[in-house]
């Protein structure tokens, strides 16, 4: 009978001796090594099933410089849009042996910087930070240290960071010129995070579609800065408080515009009838609130496999310097809060006013 290790598993040498291979033989089986007979890697894999062993995670990791795991760090958990890309990158990760460590942030980039600190004490092989809100010179620095990093709708400027993002300036004019289209003028912008790129991004592509339309930015017009239904209300709040408030609302994401929307409500407006909305992420809730939501959808799962699929890459040595930077197309999801039927585009103004073009792609939603 074999006598098992003091913490009562089987040993390597245990397998190596019921497989009458040395442990070195049984070691290169374990890791995938192609200098191994295919009878020796037999009789190892029956040694190793009857014997149910199971290889020493911490270490293997010793041998091979890696701990099999990666660390994601995301901005807000509660929010639905990311619940889905977190998937996608465990379901990625996990087809190739590696485990996934969940940080959330809750919007705070000193929560981030602890985040990524005890990702990298724990021997991650590399990181994802989707939403990041800490400056570029610190991740700049990550790279100079060698960390294989990728980051989700960011871009930093360094040969060795990627990133993988949807394309929120084309996102941001295809929602603002979709409203110009059904005939809005006074159009307001639902401001995201200060921090985030996504939400300059989406600020850059409302002014684009403005200007293309001959209209003048008004400051006026940009409300919010949180992301959440409170900061959505408040922001939809302060709107309604102008001298001439906004017939339309353009939203930073869902989450912002489900809140303008009970806002509204609350008030006893109509949406579409009084003010418009369309939202950005396309979350599973968006098609069937009252009414169903229109918004710019992101491709959250395609999103979440590429950014695993290149930092597995990355770590593996395969990745190259092509295509450092992935983007996405945005496209909007047409639903019955903007006024619209869902499936029709708005092609042009139904009132005499000025033109307005059309960026990305359009698509029917759920009617609710």
């Amino acid at each position: 009978m074999a006598r098992f290790g003091r913490d009562g598993h089987p040993t390597i040498k245990q397998v190596a001796a019921r497989a009458g291979v040395s442990i070195k033989t049984v070691s290169r089986v374990i890791n995938g090594s192609v200098y191994v007979s295919e009878a020796a890697r037999r009789r190892v894999a029956r040694a190793i099933a009857q014997l149910n062993y199971r290889p020493n995670a911490l270490a293997r990791g010793l041998v091979t410089g890696r701990s099999r795991s990666i660390g994601l760090v995301i901005a807000d958990i509660a929010n639905p849009f990311f619940p889905p890309m977190v998937r996608a990158i465990e379901d990625a990760a996990a087809a190739r042996g590696y485990n996934v460590i969940l940080c959330d942030t809750d919007e705070d980039a000193d929560r981030e910087r602890g985040a990524i600190s005890v990702l990298l004490e724990r021997k991650v092989d590399g990181l994802i930070l989707s939403a990041s809100r800490v400056p570029e010179a610190f991740l700049r620095q990550l790279a100079v240290d060698r960390v294989p990093l990728v980051v989700v709708n960011r871009v930093v400027r360094h040969p060795r960071i990627a990133a993988v993002l949807v394309d929120s300036v084309a996102g941001g004019r295809l929602a603002t010129e979709h409203l110009l289209a059904m005939g809005h003028r006074r159009i307001a912008y639902l401001a995201g995070p200060c921090a985030s790129f996504s939400n300059r991004s989406r600020l850059r592509g409302y002014r684009q579609a403005l200007a293309r339309a001959g209209l003048p930015f008004d400051p006026d017009l940009v409300a919010g800065g949180a992301t959440s239904l409170a900061a959505g209300r408040e922001a939809m709040r302060v709107l309604l408080g102008l001298d001439r408030p906004p017939t339309a609302v353009f939203a930073f994401d869902d989450l912002m515009a489900l809140g303008a929307l009970e806002e509204l409500r609350r008030r006893g407006l109509r949406v579409p009838g009084d003010v418009a909305i369309v939202g950005f992420d396309d979350i599973d809730l968006a098609a069937f609130v009252d009414p169903p939501l229109t918004t710019v959808a992101q491709p959250k799962v395609e999103m979440g496999r590429l950014a695993a699929t290149r930092l597995l890459d990355m770590v593996e040595g395969k990745s190259s310097a092509a295509r450092r930077i992935v983007t996405l197309a945005p496209q909007l999801v047409v639903r019955h809060s903007c006024g619209a039927k869902p499936g029709q585009a708005a092609h042009a103004p139904q009132e005499p006013r000025g033109p307005a073009g059309r960026t990305g792609s359009i698509r029917g939603g759920a009617e609710g």
